[in-house]
């Protein structure tokens, strides 16, 4: 037998024998099933898993994967007196998303009437500005106008494997217990749609807690989804505790500056935004020495009287949320 290894060994050293093609084709194999098995150790790991077995070995620790969520909010129709539009009747945006009504309505004395419309798809898509869901799909007869006064709001995408790794990374690395502050931002965090949130114990003295969430898109989060997180906090606390839920409403900033170079706006106010929510409910505050070195990303060359607000800096308390507003920029060539 070690003979006949020893012929096949001096063989497999021809490019082409039958030898040498045996050999090769195992050591594929061999090369794929090592590879196999490092996937396996790492699937087995919270830190290096992804997808299905991110969410297999988060829920063994009872940390589900958010579901996206449709997003919500109301729209004025305007008619004929009486006019009686039925639930599920579908608006849109031009050329976007859809959104079925939530109930039966009859318009007014005036020919007006107001009802709640949740987007037929779920996800982000379906959070859309005010005054742009102005589309009727199928015509409803007697009406001859729809609009939102307001945006809709709360809609997300399924949790991606980072925010669920990075939910995991708390619940597992925080003492949760006996209704402590850790318990109660767990709790809120999850339940899909929200995507940040603030816990203040005592705040009312003893007993009292407040939470303060945003939703997905870190913006103020709709009645809706303040009443979830509140009914499923009552349904899990402590015997005795005085729990209150709400959501910061929005604290606009205006932005003016002079640049030498050209800034496109909805870049920047878009750059300006995601940093202030990547600082979760934190930051009270911003100014303008911030808001410049984001204006600097944008490779201008320089600035000038940047104002937030027409001051240097805008101030938040615990029930305002800081967002961007009205980008005003004034661009030259050179300064004088």
């Amino acid at each position: 037998m070690r003979e006949q290894f020893a012929k096949v060994s001096d063989k497999a050293d021809y490019e082409g024998s039958f030898s040498r093609d045996l050999i090769n084709a195992n050591s594929i194999e061999f090369e794929n099933a090592y590879a196999e098995m490092n996937l396996m150790v790492d699937a087995a790991y919270a830190f290096s898993a992804w997808g299905e077995y991110l969410t297999a070995r988060c829920a063994e620790f009872g940390v589900d994967r958010k579901p996206s969520v449709k997003a919500k909010g109301e729209v004025t129709f305007t008619g004929g007196q009486g006019v009686f539009i039925p639930a599920g009747s579908l608006v849109s945006v031009k050329n976007g998303a859809q959104f079925a009504t939530d109930s039966d309505i009859m318009l007014d004395g005036d020919g007006k009437g107001t009802v709640k419309i949740t987007c037929t798809e779920v996800g982000t898509k379906g959070n859309v500005q005010a005054h742009t869901i102005t589309n009727m799909p199928v015509s409803i007869s007697g009406v001859t106008e729809v609009d939102n006064e307001k945006p809709t709001q709360d809609g997300a995408d399924e949790e991606t494997d980072a925010e669920l790794l990075k939910r995991y990374s708390v619940i597992v690395r925080t003492p949760a217990t006996s209704g402590n502050k850790y318990h109660y931002y767990n709790w809120a965090m999850s339940i899909p749609g929200i995507g940040g949130c603030r816990v203040i114990p005592l705040w009312q003295g003893k007993g009292t807690v407040k939470v303060i969430v945003v939703n997905a898109e870190m913006q103020s989060a709709g009645q809706d989804l303040v009443k979830a997180v509140k009914d499923y906090i009552e349904s899990v606390r402590p015997i005795g505790a005085d729990v209150t839920v709400v959501s910061p409403a929005p604290k606009t900033i205006n932005i003016t500056v002079d640049v030498l170079g050209k800034v496109d706006k909805a870049e920047f106010k878009a750059a300006v935004n995601k940093y202030i929510s990547s600082k979760n409910l934190d930051m009270r505050y911003i100014s303008s020495a911030q808001i410049g070195k984001l204006l600097m990303e944008q490779n201008i060359t320089d600035y000038r009287n940047l104002k937030l607000n027409g001051a240097d800096k805008v101030t938040a308390t615990d029930a305002e949320l800081l967002s961007v507003g009205e980008v005003t920029v004034n661009e030259f060539t050179v300064f004088e």
